[in-house]
């Protein structure tokens, strides 16, 4: 198991705000003293996502996820703890020590650090191949015929592979690189021990990561072959379906213009940004993903969706609008002529010309609805009736009344029935759905204290207290020690919130995560310290003592049972004359205590 030193963690921690750290994948906005946005880890309409710049952690109510930046940073990036902590360290410019980790960990972290080095060689292997060698001529050829600038093509990181077996493969040997490792990378495939060039007559498209790092390539034929467009294999730095096309250079103006332009081919993207549509990204080839998704949520409020205008381009489409449907975000999809992609439309009508396009976009429920009436023409009383059959199936699943009230408008005029039999019809098929939709929506609380005695729900408030306002730490040990709590969670924050201040006098609750590494502790802890309401530290000192008051009484309660009991089994009279004492002494400090409660009860 690795161990990375609390120093270490801290140095990191210091040096990076998680404020800014978050940002880059959350667009928040000051909240009083918190920061808030839609969370990046479920789909939601209105912000539930918190961040504390104060605490140095983060909260969502909605799905309970929580933690410092570190866990954060776990999370959305799917990471292990070392994993996420090297991440971290690369941005706090703090070098961590290989003996931090395990054998298995230094394994992995050093063949991603040389496969990455190898694809960034690899990048300019082709870059060059492209400029300086007489093989690269046809392709920028090609990349010129299609009118990519050389701007662009310097941008985009464009190169060419040869039509060759071994081009790439003798260069790498001659770096002494072992082919094994390009093989690992994606560059190089194998057949019966012997290796050849993955990319062969292609024009090649580097593939970085949001955070610009180069994962894979893609390769596009420029002479007869099979197939048209080839990605990287699958490695353990390339995903297809995680990695979206130019997100890398588009994220800036995303968070910019809340909006983002999703397109189907590298050539897509790329001439769209030379013409100035600098929010256009696209998917590898595939259907969009949740992971796709995911990198978008929270960053951006309309998503238009500009695909070919042949069936597989809308097809593609489909298969998105499930996964985009409820992201909180305007979704329109816009449609090209057909036999046009984005690519020729904006060199034959410009940025203008295509901003028009987008402009005529349809919602997701009018594309989908326009798509069903396409396909059945509603020229006989049967088309009409399976164009309602199907679009009723739509109309079902949506949550606002008015908008599905417009819809119904719609058709009726589209089919000539009465509005009245429409909706009397909707109202019947959709009435079974009704109550799964209900109890689909229902969201699940961290913080449920179902079952929970009088005394957990009192442990509980009074560390949320301390949590909260960690400058009443050093008063509740002045009173209490961390034995005093009793249900396991609260005896373990107790127990750390206890060594940590006393070791490092410090009252960060991101630092006191990095003392659990249990992933559901750090929900609790955050939901613990992230208050509902802002609250002054007098109310918090009060709602402390209330609550060590109320726990005393039943620690006495416990106590007072714990002396009958003794009496009732013992046989000498001076042990039951002492217990007698004790009882006596536990009853009058109790009902002490019942006074000072009952007595703020009536000042309050």
């Amino acid at each position: 198991m690795s161990f990375i030193p609390a120093t270490v963690i801290d140095e990191i921690r210091s040096r990076l705000d998680i404020v800014e750290v978050i940002s880059a994948y959350v667009e928040l906005k000051k909240t009083g003293k918190n920061y808030s946005g839609l969370c990046p880890f479920h789909a939601e309409k209105t912000p539930s996502f918190t961040v504390s710049p104060e605490k140095q952690i983060f909260y969502c109510f909605g799905c309970q996820s929580g933690g410092n930046l570190f866990t954060f940073i776990m999370q959305i990036e799917e990471l292990s703890f070392p994993e996420a902590v090297r991440f971290l360290g690369k941005k706090a410019g703090v070098e961590i020590e290989d003996r931090n980790f395990t054998s298995e960990e230094k394994k992995v972290f050093l063949l991603r650090e040389r496969l990455q080095d190898l694809l960034n060689k690899a990048k300019k292997y082709y870059e060059e191949m492209l400029w300086k060698d007489p093989r690269g001529k046809k392709g920028y050829t090609y990349l010129s015929g299609r009118k990519v600038s050389d701007e662009t093509i310097k941008m985009f990181g464009l190169g060419f592979a040869a039509d060759s077996w071994d081009g790439l493969t003798g260069s790498l040997r001659s770096f002494k690189i072992e082919p094994e490792l390009a093989f690992k990378a994606g560059l190089l495939g194998k057949k019966n021990s012997r290796y050849y060039d993955y990319f062969r007559g292609r024009i090649i498209f580097p593939i970085w990561d949001q955070h610009g790092q180069i994962t894979g390539f893609g390769g596009r034929v420029i002479d007869k072959g099979e197939p048209k467009y080839l990605n990287s294999p699958e490695t353990i730095l390339f995903n297809k379906s995680k990695v979206l096309y130019g997100l890398h250079l588009a994220l800036p103006h995303i968070r910019r213009e809340k909006e983002a332009i999703l397109v189907e081919g590298y050539m897509d993207v790329i001439l769209l940004h030379q013409h100035g549509i600098k929010t256009a990204i696209a998917p590898l080839g595939t259907s969009l993903t949740e992971r796709h998704v995911s990198l978008l949520r929270g960053r951006v409020e309309r998503i238009s969706m500009v695909f070919d205008g042949d069936a597989g381009g809308e097809k593609a489409v489909l298969r998105g609008l499930k996964l985009l449907k409820n992201e909180g975000c305007r979704v329109n999809i816009a449609e090209l002529p057909q036999g046009m992609d984005p690519a020729d439309y904006i060199l034959q009508n410009g940025a203008e010309g295509f901003r028009s396009v987008l402009s005529k976009g349809r919602p997701l429920v009018g594309y989908r609805l326009f798509r069903i009436k396409k396909k059945y023409g509603l020229q006989k009383e049967e088309d009409r009736l399976h164009y309602w059959q199907e679009a009723r199936k739509i109309l079902a699943d949506l949550t606002e009344p008015l908008e599905r009230e417009e819809y119904l408008k719609k058709i009726a005029g589209e089919i000539g029935t009465p509005l009245e039999v429409l909706r009397g019809d909707l109202e019947k098929s959709s009435l079974g759905s009704k109550h799964s939709l209900k109890s689909n929506g229902k969201v699940f609380s961290a913080g449920k204290d179902t079952g929970a005695t009088l005394r957990e729900l009192a442990e509980k408030e009074l560390l949320s207290a301390v949590l909260q306002n960690p400058v009443l730490n050093v008063e509740l040990w002045q009173q209490i020690e961390p034995g005093f709590f009793t249900s396991g969670p609260m005896q373990e924050i107790a127990r750390g919130l206890y060594n940590f201040y006393r070791e490092r006098q410090e009252t960060s609750v991101s630092a006191l995560l990095g003392y659990f590494s249990d992933r559901e502790m750090h929900k609790l802890i955050t939901e613990m310290a992230t208050p509902i309401r802002l609250g002054e530290d007098a109310r918090a000192r009060r709602r402390m003592n209330d609550c060590l008051k109320r726990l005393r009484i039943l620690h006495w309660t416990e106590e007072r049972n714990k002396l009958l009991k003794s009496i009732r089994e013992r046989a000498g009279i001076e042990e039951i004359s002492a217990c007698l004492q004790k009882f006596q002494d536990l009853k009058a400090r109790e009902e002490e205590l019942y006074r000072s409660v009952e007595g703020e009860n009536v000042d309050g």
